[in-house]
């Protein structure tokens, strides 16, 4: 590459001055092998430089494969366990459902109990309470009669011993008296 550029400049030297060849030729003398050493440096540290790049190159598209590999392993690692939690959801879900629907039936059956249990005690407060009325119906009727009879029994002694207007208040008083204990 340095020898054909150096020839490229002898000739243009030569064609624009004639006498600028003979100052590259004292160049190349006193410095050429410095020149030439230094270019070869260069050319040497081009080379090391360009297998450098190219080695950091692979060694970064290297890590960044591993990466992207690292990457996406773990996000298949997250999508399996969101959907395995997706899925342990869906089925707590389902077994609540079925749970309560359970208990609701449960429940349900509970207040059908209650209730016929309820109607059957009040068909027995019932009955209970119309033989009670009954009983009091006919004890009131029997002291009822009994105190017709006492009143009729009272009303004839009075009407045969002409008895007091004011014996008559008492015996009357008794009777409401009987009447409202009883």
């Amino acid at each position: 590459m340095s020898d054909s550029k150096s020839s490229n400049k002898k000739k243009s030297a030569e064609i624009i001055n004639p006498g600028l060849g003979d100052i590259e030729k004292v160049r190349d003398i006193l410095f050429g092998k410095y020149v030439s050493s230094f270019e070869e440096r260069f050319a040497l540290l081009e080379k090391r430089l360009e297998a450098d790049v190219e080695s950091l190159k692979e060694r970064l598209n290297s890590k960044i494969e591993s990466f992207d590999d690292a990457v996406n392993q773990s996000l298949k690692r997250l999508d399996d366990q969101l959907e395995q939690e997706k899925v342990n959801r869906d089925s707590e879900l389902r077994s609540l459902q079925n749970a309560m629907s359970e208990a609701q039936t449960a429940l349900q059956h509970a207040i059908n109990v209650m209730e016929d249990q309820a109607n059957q005690d009040l068909a027995s407060v019932r009955a209970s309470i119309e033989e009670s009325h009954q009983e009091l119906l006919d004890q009131t009727l029997s002291v009822q009669a009994t105190l017709v009879g006492e009143i009729e029994a009272q009303k004839q002694e009075l009407s045969g011993d002409k008895v007091s207007r004011q014996a008559l208040a008492l015996m009357l008083d008794e009777v409401a008296v009987k009447l409202r204990t009883s």
